[in-house]
C-alpha cells in the first residue's frame, strides 16, 4: 500500500493542508519527538536513492505522499522501518511552516547528495535513526551515512539553521554526561537539595536529600510553587544552573589531559579524520546545503591544558579553554532546561526543576 493511501485515511491532500487538532493530538502523543527533526535526515536519503530531484516542497511533498514504502527500503536499517514510515505518515498533520521550513532543509541536503555523488559516485545512503546501518559503528555520530560505489563510506551529521547560527555540536543532558565519564552524582544531588529544591516551600515534608530526585510529589509541589510565585520559583532555577555548571566545571577541571581529550573526541560531534567512517558536518540553511569546517578537531590532540569556569554574564553558560603549544580557544558550553513549566502536563516531562539531573547540556562552537 503506497503512503497515499495511508494519508487519505486521515483527511484528502491538499496544497495548504491543516490538520484537524484531534489528529493532531493522536499523533504527537504517539510519535517521539526526535523524529520531527528526521525530515531533513531520512527524505534526503529517499530522494536520492530512488534518484529524485525535488524542486519545492510541494513536490517532495507529492513524492513521499505517493511513495511505495518497501522500494525505499534501502534508505534504512530494517530496525528503524516503522519508524521511516511513522516519519513519512504523519507529514500531513504537522504545521505547515515547520514543513516548509524542515523540506526546504531537505531539499538543500537532497542537493548536496547529489553533488557529492557527482565527485564521487554513491551506492546509496542509510538513514542512521537508532540502529546504524551494517559496517558503522555503534556510537558514531552520523545522521546518515553515505556508502559509495568503491566501498568507502563516511557518516555526516546534519544541522540546519541560518547563516550565522551556531547549532550545537554536542546536545546532551547533565546526568548523562556524569554516566559518560563514570563519575556518581551524589555530590550534586547533595548541592541540588541545599541550594535549591530545600527551598521550595514545604517539600521537607514529603522528601529527604536522598530521595528528592524524580520524585513526583516533589514534581508536584514545584508546580504549584511555580504556579503561585513564578518569580521566586525562577530565582531557584537559576541557582539551579549555577550549582549544575560549577560542578561540572569541578569535573572537567580534576579530569587529566588525556581523559579530557577522550572525552571531547567521544561526545562532541566533531569531524573525524583517518577513521574506518569518517565524520563530516553538513550544514543547511533554507533550501541550500554545504559542507562545513570544524575550529577543534585538529586541535584536540594536541592539547596539553584546559580549563572550565562560569560565564559570569551569562546565566547559562560555562566556557572551557583548551591550549596547545601553539594555540588557544575557547569553548562556548551551555546547561539549560530545554522546556517550560506547563501546569496541565501533571507531573510528567515538567522543564526546569522538573528535569531534576537531566537538564540540558551544549557544546555551541568555539567562543
Amino acid at each position: 500500500m503506497s503512503i497515499r493511501a495511508h494519508v487519505r485515511k486521515l483527511r484528502p491532500i491538499k496544497e495548504s493542508y491543516t490538520p484537524p487538532e484531534d489528529k493532531l493530538q493522536y499523533f504527537f502523543e504517539r510519535v517521539d519527538t526526535t523524529l520531527n527533526a528526521s525530515i531533513t535526515e531520512l527524505f534526503p536519503a529517499i530522494a536520492f536513492n530512488l534518484k529524485f530531484k525535488p524542486s519545492s516542497v510541494e513536490d517532495f511533498k507529492k513524492f513521499l505522499y505517493t511513495l511505495k514504502f518497501n522500494r525505499a527500503k534501502m534508505s534504512w536499517h530494517p530496525k528503524d522501518a516503522d519508524s521511516a514510515k511513522l516519519v513519512i505518515e504523519k507529514l500531513p498533520t504537522m504545521d505547515e511552516r515547520f514543513v516548509k521550513t524542515k523540506i526546504n532543509n531537505a531539499i538543500g541536503i537532497t542537493n548536496y547528495l547529489y553533488s557529492l555523488h557527482a565527485t564521487k559516485p554513491i551506492k546509496n545512503v542509510v538513514w542512521g535513526y537508532r540502529a546504524k546501518p551494517l559496517g558503522i559503528p555503534k556510537n558514531h555520530a552520523g545522521d546518515i551515512f553515505v556508502f559509495f560505489k568503491n566501498g568507502d563510506k563516511i557518516g555526516i551529521s546534519l544541522k540546519a539553521g541560518t547563516a550565522k547560527s551556531k547549532e550545537p555540536l554536542k546536545n546532551t543532558y547533565v546526568g548523562t554526561q556524569y554516566k559518560a565519564l563514570g563519575i556518581p552524582t551524589t555530590d550534586l544531588e547533595a548541592s541540588l537539595w541545599d541550594r535549591v529544591y530545600s527551598k521550595i516551600p514545604g517539600v521537607t515534608d514529603i522528601a529527604t536529600k536522598s530521595n528528592f530526585i524524580k520524585n513526583k510529589e516533589v514534581t508536584k509541589l514545584y508546580v504549584d510553587y511555580y504556579v503561585e510565585n513564578e518569580g521566586d520559583a525562577n530565582e531557584l532555577y537559576k541557582e539551579m544552573l549555577v550549582v549544575c555548571r560549577e560542578h561540572m566545571c569541578n569535573i572537567l577541571n580534576k579530569l587529566s589531559t588525556k581523559d579530557f581529550i577522550d572525552w571531547v573526541q567521544n561526545t562532541f560531534n566533531l569531524q573525524r579524520k583517518g577513521e574506518t567512517v569518517p565524520l563530516v558536518m553538513v550544514k543547511a540553511v533554507g533550501d541550500k546545503a554545504e559542507q562545513k569546517g570544524d575550529d577543534i578537531v585538529d586541535m584536540i590532540p594536541l592539547l596539553n591544558r584546559h580549563y572550565a569556569y562560569l560565564n559570569r554574564n551569562s546565566v547559562q553558560e560555562y566556557l572551557i579553554d583548551i591550549n596547545t603549544p601553539e594555540d588557544k580557544k575557547t569553548l562556548k558550553m551551555t546547561i539549560r532546561s530545554d522546556s517550560g513549566v506547563r501546569p496541565e502536563k501533571g507531573t510528567s516531562g515538567q522543564g526546569r526543576l522538573g528535569q531534576y539531573l537531566q537538564l540540558k547540556m551544549q557544546y555551541s562552537g568555539v567562543q
